[in-house]
Parts: C-alpha cells; sequence; structure tokens
C-alpha cells in the first residue's frame, strides 16, 4: 500500500514539475511578446510620418523630431498589448488614451512649426 501512494506521490511530483514548466514557458512567451522590439519603435516612427502627410515633407526635421517623440512615449507609458487594445478602440477613445500622454509632444511641434514658417 504504502509503495502504490510512493508511485502516487511521485507521478503527482513530475506532473506538478511538468505543468509548472510549461507554465513558466507560456507566461515568458506571453510577456516577450507584450515589450516593444527596437523594429516596433522604428514602424511607429514610421507610421506616424506617413499619417503627417504634407506637413511631413514641409516640416521634414520637425516631424521627425515629433515622431520620435510620439514612439519613445508611446513605447514608454503604455505596454504593446495596451497599445494595440487601445488601437481597437474609437477613435475619441484612442484620443482619450494617448493624447494627455503626448500633449508634450504636440506642443513643441505646433512650435516649431510655427518657427518653421517663418
Amino acid at each position: 500500500m504504502s509503495n502504490e501512494i510512493q508511485k502516487i506521490a511521485t507521478y503527482g511530483v513530475f506532473t506538478l514539475l511538468g505543468i509548472w514548466g510549461i507554465s513558466r514557458l507560456v507566461v515568458g512567451y506571453v510577456s516577450k511578446q507584450n515589450q516593444w522590439t527596437t523594429e516596433d519603435k522604428v514602424q511607429l516612427k514610421k507610421t506616424c510620418i506617413e499619417d503627417l502627410q504634407g506637413r511631413a515633407v514641409r516640416y521634414a526635421e520637425e516631424t521627425d523630431e515629433y515622431c520620435s517623440c510620439f514612439s519613445e512615449t508611446i513605447t514608454t507609458k503604455f505596454s504593446k498589448t495596451e497599445y494595440l487594445y487601445i488601437k481597437t478602440q474609437s477613435e475619441k477613445e484612442q484620443n482619450e488614451a494617448f493624447l494627455p500622454m503626448l500633449v508634450d509632444c504636440y506642443n513643441d511641434y505646433q512650435k516649431a512649426m510655427f518657427e518653421g514658417s517663418r
């Protein structure tokens, strides 16, 4: 009887270790997917520049600085998962989430464009 209990306990321990190991792999994979990569930051900046269209041409240097600020702020203030979730929401909800974080970047951009147009 004690031999059977010992076998069950041994199988139980190995099963628990297996489950723990698999869960660590899954958690590690998910957390890695949630982290911003250099490529993600470059893509955010590129998309920002493309979204600004004509201003990006006329005020190239100012736009580059703004989009660098934009990319850095987004990747600092939001996890990748949070950002992707917010991007699925309405424009109003996106603005409510992003604008308070980006106000300094935007104000600097407006000021730079004003000074650049003189």
